[in-house]
C-alpha cells in the first residue's frame, strides 16, 4: 500500500472523522442534559468494589492543589508523573510525546497522561488519557479531552467508546465519547469530589472505561507505521517473508477488499493486461494489500501516465456502477516512481445514489458540496462525473499557494462546504473563464453523463488541455 506520513484528513467519513470541529463538539455536550449523580453511574455500572483513597494519595492531591498555583504546567506534570505512577503504573505523563505511533493517533497533539497496558503505543493498547490544568475547568479544556477520546474509539479495533478525564486537582469532569452506527455522541459528568472519584477512575478496569482487548495474529510482524488515515492507521507488516500494508480501524470491513476482487475479475475477463490494481488479500481475518508504495507527492502528481492511469482504474470501478467518491493525492500510492495506484474504496456508492456523504471534501465537485450544505450532508447525490471532476479539482488546486491550501483545507476539515465553494472559486481564477465554463457544463449535466468512456475522454481532453502535465 504506501509509506509515509498521512496529512490531515480532508473528507468526511459520515459523522465519524476530522469534519467534527471543537466548536461543534462544545455546542452537543453543553445542550444535552446529563442526570448522572455519581461515577459509577456515568461509567455505566452498579457499584467499583475498590478500597478507599489512601492517605497518601490524598495528601497527593492536596499537595498539587497548591503546586500547581505556582509551578509550570511541565514541571507539574512531570513531578505529578512520578506520584501518580504508585496508584497505577501504566499511566505515563505524554505532555511532551512526540513521533511514531503517538503523533499519528492524535494528530501531532499531545494528552498530559496516556494509559496504556503496554509501552507500546498502539491504539488496541490505549485505556484512555487524561487532561490537567492549573486553572478553571474551561469548555474547550473539555472539548479537546472529548476530542482526544474521539481520536483513540476511531482506530481502536471494536471499541465504542472511551472514557477520560480533565482535572486541575480541585475539581474533576470526566467525558465519554461514544461511537453509534458512525456517528459520535459526547457526555460529561463534572464531580466536586477529586479525590474520591480520581481515585476510583485511576483503579477502574479498563474495561469499564471502553478497553477492548485486541491483538493482531503472532504470525503477522509490525515492521513500520505507514501513518494515519481518516479512520485508521496503517502498518507495514511481513507475513511469510513477504511485505503488506495492512489497516487496523474502529470497524472491519471487507468492503473494498471485495471491490477489488471485482475490479480483477472484470481485468481478467475483459484481458485488461495494462491496469494494475492494488491486490488484497484477506489472510486470517485482516485485510492486507501490496505492492507497499509510497503516499504520491504533489510534485509527482502532474505526469501524463500517472494520470492515464488513475483514470484507467477508476474506468473499471465505473463500468461497475460504482463511484469512488474519495479521489484525492492522499488516496493515491506510488510504486517504484512508476505506477500510481488508486486506493480506499471504502466511501465509494453505487451511480446515481442519494444519501449521506462519505468522501473527500476538498476535491469534491461542486454540486456535492451544494448539497452537503443545503441537507447538511444527509441528501447526497453520487455520479461518475463526480470522480472526474475530483481529479480535475486535485489538478488544478495544484498550483494553490501555501496559504491558499491552508485555508481550503481548514474549510474542508471543518466541513465548510459552503464557505469552500466561494474559497475555491476564488483560487481557481487563476485559470481561463473557458476551462471554468467547461467544470461548469460537466457539472450541470453530472447526472446524464453515463457514457464512461466518452465522459472520461471528455476530461482528460480538458486536462491536456488547460493543465501543463509532464
Amino acid at each position: 500500500m504506501y509509506e509515509g506520513e498521512i496529512k490531515l484528513s480532508d473528507s468526511v467519513r459520515s459523522q465519524n472523522s476530522e469534519s467534527k470541529s471543537d466548536k461543534s463538539i462544545i455546542q452537543h455536550i453543553y445542550s444535552t442534559k446529563f442526570l448522572c449523580e455519581t461515577l459509577e453511574e456515568f461509567i455505566g455500572i452498579d457499584n467499583m468494589i475498590i478500597n478507599d483513597p489512601t492517605e497518601n494519595f490524598k495528601n497527593t492531591i492536596d499537595a498539587f492543589v497548591k503546586i500547581s498555583k505556582t509551578g509550570s504546567e511541565n514541571e507539574t506534570s512531570l513531578e505529578f508523573d512520578n506520584h501518580l505512577k504508585k496508584f497505577n503504573s501504566q499511566i505515563t505523563y505524554t505532555g511532551n510525546q512526540k513521533g511514531g505511533e503517538f503523533e499519528q493517533i492524535f494528530r501531532d497533539k499531545q494528552p498530559d497522561f496516556t494509559w496504556s497496558i503496554t509501552t507500546q503505543f498502539y491504539a488496541w493498547n490505549i485505556v484512555t488519557i487524561i487532561e490537567k490544568t492549573k486553572n478553571d475547568l474551561t469548555r474547550n479544556e473539555v472539548s479537546q479531552m472529548l476530542e482526544y477520546l474521539r481520536m483513540i474509539v476511531q482506530i481502536s479495533p471494536e471499541r465504542t467508546y472511551a472514557i477520560g478525564c480533565l482535572t486541575n486537582y480541585k475539581n474533576i469532569t470526566f467525558g465519554k465519547a461514544t461511537i453509534i452506527n458512525n456517528k459520535f455522541n459526547y457526555e460529561i459528568f463534572e464531580s466536586g469530589n477529586v479525590i474520591k472519584d480520581y481515585w476510583k477512575f485511576l483503579h477502574c478496569n479498563p474495561i469499564y472505561l471502553g478497553h477492548v482487548k485486541f491483538s493482531i495474529p503472532e504470525n503477522f510482524q509490525i515492521n513500520l507505521l505507514l501513518g494515519r488515515g481518516a479512520v485508521g492507521m496503517v502498518y507495514q507488516i511481513e507475513y511469510q517473508n513477504i511485505q503488506y500494508a495492512m489497516k487496523i480501524s474502529n470497524k472491519k470491513s471487507t468492503k473494498e477488499y471485495e471491490i477489488a476482487e471485482k475490479m480483477k475479475n472484470y481485468i481478467n475477463e475483459h484481458s485488461l493486461s495494462d491496469v494494475k490494481i492494488m491486490n488484497m488479500f484477506n489472510i486470517q481475518g485482516f485485510i492486507l494489500s501490496r505492492p507497499v508504495g509510497k503516499l504520491m507527492d504533489e510534485n509527482q502528481l502532474c505526469q501524463k501516465k500517472y494520470i492515464t492511469q488513475i483514470f484507467k482504474q477508476l474506468a473499471i470501478g465505473h463500468k461497475l456502477g460504482l463511484v469512488h467518491r474519495d479521489i484525492r493525492i492522499y488516496n493515491l500510492i506510488l510504486f517504484n516512481d512508476e505506477d500510481v495506484y488508486l486506493i480506499d474504496w471504502d466511501s465509494s456508492t453505487c451511480n446515481g445514489f442519494n444519501g449521506e456523504y462519505e468522501g473527500s471534501f476538498l476535491t469534491a465537485s461542486t454540486s456535492v458540496l451544494a448539497e452537503y450544505e443545503l441537507t447538511r450532508g444527509k441528501q447526497v447525490s453520487a455520479y461518475y462525473a463526480d470522480d472526474c471532476l475530483s481529479i480535475i479539482y486535485m489538478l488544478l488546486l495544484f498550483n494553490c499557494t501555501k496559504e491558499e491550501k491552508i485555508t481550503l483545507k481548514k474549510h474542508a476539515r471543518e466541513s465548510s462546504a459552503g464557505i469552500l465553494i466561494v474559497a475555491r472559486k476564488k483560487v481557481l481564477q487563476r485559470y481561463s473563464k473557458e476551462a471554468i465554463d467547461c467544470l461548469d457544463e460537466i457539472e450541470q449535466k453530472r447526472a446524464s453523463l453515463i457514457n464512461i468512456d466518452d465522459l472520461h475522454n471528455q476530461c482528460q481532453q480538458i486536462i491536456n488541455k488547460w493543465i501543463n502535465l509532464t
